[in-house]
């Protein structure tokens, strides 16, 4: 691997820092968290929602984030991976709590089971939206006498927070055998900003950190070689 990393590093022409120090970027390749083979039947079950629409107070409640993110899975991993995708969010969850759920093996197996599946990917997702105003100063010149005054501005902005917990089942044990957690936050100008266009400019920033549980990725790293 240091004969790798050195021999790419010379070939990517590295920049010189001072005399016998080169600065280079390496891209290198990560391994998927799990490495399954092609033609692997891997089932999309449902997801827990932390807050129920129905207990909601914010716009988030417009959004149906269980259709929503497991169209977007289904999608991702269909384009993206040589696995067989089945949709099984219709199924229905025999509990809310997470802890108790993923204790559950034979829920999972069952999943499998009925829908002729290898794993079973499940979670949970939080997703929240923050309508903000407030005020902010900021200079002013005067168009009059050119001079620079100070005034209070008004400033609304509106807030996504996208938090998902991905968790992978073996459909022939029930174990779990890869759990990761992704979270990220958005912010836009102006209040109200549309909560679907939100969601997935939360969703397109974690991409590739939810691929990565199945797909190779890219890496940059930094070396440094002394002559």
């Amino acid at each position: 691997m240091r004969r790798f990393a050195i021999a790419a590093a010379l070939l990517l022409a590295p920049v010189p820092l001072f005399a016998g120090v080169f600065e280079a970027t390496l891209t290198l390749p990560v391994r998927p968290r799990l490495a399954l083979t092609e033609g692997t039947h891997l089932a999309i079950a449902p997801f827990v929602i932390v807050v129920a629409a129905e207990d909601r107070i914010d716009r988030a409640s417009r959004v149906d984030v269980q259709e929503e993110f497991s169209r977007y899975l289904k999608k991702k991993l269909e384009k993206e991976t040589e696995l067989e995708i089945i949709d099984a969010s219709s199924a229905d969850l025999p509990t809310s709590d997470v802890r108790e759920l993923a204790a559950n093996r034979d829920f999972w197996k069952s999943i499998a089971a009925k829908n002729g599946a290898d794993y079973v990917l499940t979670g949970a997702i939080d997703f929240d939206i923050e309508d903000k105003a407030g005020y902010k100063t900021e200079e002013y010149t005067s168009p009059v006498d050119g001079r620079t005054y100070y005034r209070q501005v008004l400033v609304e902005s509106t807030g996504f927070v996208f938090d998902i917990v991905l968790a992978v089942f073996d459909g022939d044990t029930g174990e779990k055998v890869a759990e990761e957690n992704f979270r990220d936050f958005k912010q836009f100008d102006g209040r109200n900003y549309d909560e679907l266009m939100g969601l997935f400019e939360n969703l397109r920033s974690m991409e590739k950190q939810i691929l990565s549980i199945f797909v190779s990725q890219e890496t940059t790293s930094t070396r440094y070689l002394f002559d």
